[in-house]
């Protein structure tokens, strides 16, 4: 079963993935992602969480985090499944270890903030969750590598 991209779409999307996660982050740190690309965009729900009875309608939101969230989701899965220029099993191996290393990491670190974090902090732990789970795939996979073929 072949389901790992092309080679030539890992260097481009590994620069993408890296880039857009470090200003993504001092956007939402500095608080100025939510000012970029605001348009009228339909809602399927209410502004308010608590406020069940209002349905979908239109509403002006700043398309920062949605943009940022859909390249850094898209690129960081294009990078991690593109294939080594030797793919191997080996290769393969160590991309599944790597993959769940990551989720382990990354469900621990969740499971710990369930008990140490709460309220709204507690939903950031959960939308950088998303982004902690390929970025740790990342990091370890490509340290993994760099270990096996350096001996």
């Amino acid at each position: 079963m072949n389901y790992l991209f092309d080679n030539k779409y890992k260097k481009i999307s590994g620069l993408v993935f890296y880039l857009t996660s470090i200003i993504g982050l001092y956007l939402l740190i500095t608080d100025k992602i939510v000012d970029l690309f605001t348009l009228n965009v339909y809602s399927l729900f209410s502004e308010s969480i608590s406020d069940l009875t209002y349905g979908g309608g239109w509403i002006e939101n700043g398309l920062g985090d949605e943009i940022f969230t859909t390249i850094i989701i898209i690129s960081g899965l294009i990078n991690s499944f593109s294939k080594e220029k030797i793919e191997d099993e080996l290769i393969s191996k160590i991309r599944l270890e790597s993959l769940t290393m990551s989720l382990f990491i990354s469900y621990s670190l969740v499971i710990i903030s369930t008990f140490l974090i709460y309220n709204l902090s507690y939903m950031y732990v959960l939308v950088f969750n998303l982004f902690i789970t390929l970025l740790l795939f990342n990091l370890i996979f490509r340290y993994r590598l760099y270990q096996h073929y350096k001996s």
